[in-house]
């Protein structure tokens, strides 16, 4: 099994949702507008943002030193004032989770022109995607990505976790349960660019077949240890003590989409 390939060519096509409390989740994915979409993969219940007090404070200085500086610096030299060295928002996503992958391929469609396709096209467009949507992996693992929002501001000019290794982040990332249990990532795969995501599977069952969550716990947390915060490693400043997502919120029809 290769971890860095998610996407495995099996012809398993999703096309609804079960009945959520938003609207627009109780339509087909395909009827999604590029807003919903967007929302899908930038919010909950789903997806989460963070972006650090230093760098929210940063960005309060700096819109107040432009401000102070508007009459006496020309265009370019406002907007490089104080630009540098402020740590910009991060996503993180549960990818494992139909809706997330449901969400990515409906703005791929929209910018295909996919609504206007023919029936053949549509056949050949959805062909192309349906690995993508079974993500065969996601049966065995949870699927978990985070995200360096593409920002000039920042010192950091690769992608969140690009210059780590596995061994690196080892006991330093990990997901909780309720009961407080840890689950630690079984593979991590580093992105490629400034815009790519890091990819962390952790193991879905324990050796009896028990999965690690279920549609009655209250709470997923992705948790970051005090130690990589607080290291001198150029990503310290991007990353959050943990993330929370609200299991009542992804269950279907009794089941945790995740």
């Amino acid at each position: 099994m290769k971890f860095t390939h998610i996407c495995v060519l099996v012809f398993a096509l999703v096309t609804t949702l079960p009945v959520f409390g938003q609207k627009y989740l109780q339509k087909s994915y395909k009827e999604w507008t590029k807003d919903e979409a967007m929302k899908v993969i930038s919010d909950y219940p789903w997806a989460n943002q963070y972006q650090s007090e230093r760098g929210l404070d940063a960005n309060a200085k700096l819109r107040q030193a432009r401000e102070q500086s508007d009459t006496r610096l020309t265009g370019l030299e406002r907007g490089n004032e104080g630009a540098q060295g402020i740590p910009v928002p991060i996503v993180v996503r549960l990818f494992s989770a139909m809706p997330i992958r449901q969400a990515m391929v409906r703005l791929q469609q929209i910018d295909a022109g996919y609504d206007k396709m023919n029936s053949d096209d549509k056949a050949k467009f959805d062909s192309g995607k349906a690995g993508f949507l079974e993500c065969k992996i996601c049966k065995d693992y949870y699927v978990v990505t985070l995200t360096k929002f593409k920002d000039s501001s920042t010192n950091v000019t690769n992608g969140l976790f690009q210059t780590l290794k596995a061994a690196d982040l080892k006991g330093k990332v990990w997901l909780e349960n309720d009961k407080g249990e840890r689950r630690e990532f079984t593979e991590f795969t580093p992105p490629k660019n400034e815009t790519d995501q890091a990819i962390f599977f952790f193991k879905r069952t324990d050796d009896a077949g028990q999965p690690f969550f279920t549609a009655n716990d209250k709470m997923i947390k992705m948790m970051f240890s005090n130690e990589l915060r607080e290291n001198s490693n150029e990503y310290s400043l991007l990353i959050p003590r943990l993330f929370e997502f609200k299991v009542p919120k992804m269950v279907a029809e009794g089941q945790l989409l995740f």
